[in-house]
């Protein structure tokens, strides 16, 4: 099935632009209180904003071996609750899988391939994800120490290429957030990452990153470090291979 050809919007008040990631952005294909549904082998192009949203309440869906691109903003959003919501709005356990997703943020710049928030236990493996202003894969959404629903979320053996372009700034192939004990980066390939003026990073753990395993990485040809920690604890940084930051 192709889904194609939705609007794009405004971000609310007339602001210049959405906040970062364009979390704001919706979808062309919205999930909300749902539980073992799929989206497999399809093509998603042509929409105003993201393609796929796991939203509040979600569990066990599947996002895999979909063509995800020409995008206004970016490829799958998924986000639910937070630690001070209610429990029964959670989100997690979903699988985003096996899928090209590229050439976003044609309309939101600051968009993100695979953006999780607040959700815990996802896999995101295996896809192929480049052409984007700003981040690949971005996990977590709480800034600093505070408790985090963001836990428990595998990242690997994704090929994330071709960001930024000189146009934003402050970025990673894959970049995370707050407190997120059992969350591991594996096996990942990043390259090509190009800022505007600072923070063009293969591997970002941002404020508050936390209890995170980053292991058997290979990160190259960034405008800045491979690899950049703001401030956090506890993480194990191990067997990876960083080359040619500049």
């Amino acid at each position: 099935i192709t889904f194609e050809h939705t609007q794009w919007h405004r971000p609310p008040d007339n602001a210049a632009a959405w906040s970062q990631a364009a979390n704001g952005a919706p979808a062309a294909i919205d999930f909300v209180g749902a539980r073992a549904c799929a989206i497999e082998d399809c093509t998603i192009q042509h929409v105003g904003a993201y393609g796929i949203s796991i939203g509040d309440g979600c569990n066990g869906i599947r996002i895999v071996g979909n063509e995800i691109v020409d995008l206004g903003a970016g490829g799958v959003k998924i986000n639910g609750a937070d630690a001070r919501g209610p429990v029964e709005r959670r989100t997690g356990n979903n699988r985003v899988t096996d899928n090209h997703i590229h050439h976003g943020g044609e309309v939101s710049h600051s968009a993100i391939g695979v953006l999780s928030m607040h959700s815990f236990g996802n896999t995101i493996s295996h896809n192929h994800i480049h052409d984007f202003y700003y981040t690949g894969i971005s996990c977590g959404w709480v800034w600093g120490y505070t408790e985090s629903v963001s836990k428990n979320n595998l990242i690997e053996k994704n090929h994330i290429h071709s960001l930024g372009k000189a146009w934003l700034s402050d970025m990673g192939g894959i970049y995370t957030l707050g407190v997120q004990p059992g969350t591991v980066l594996r096996g990942n390939l990043i390259h090509d990452v190009e800022m505007a003026v600072y923070g063009g990073w293969a591997i970002y753990p941002d404020e508050g990153s936390s209890h995170i395993l980053i292991e058997n990485n290979i990160g190259y040809n960034t405008s800045s470090q491979s690899f950049h920690q703001h401030y956090g604890r506890e993480n194990m940084v191990r067997n990876n291979i960083w080359a040619f930051g500049r």
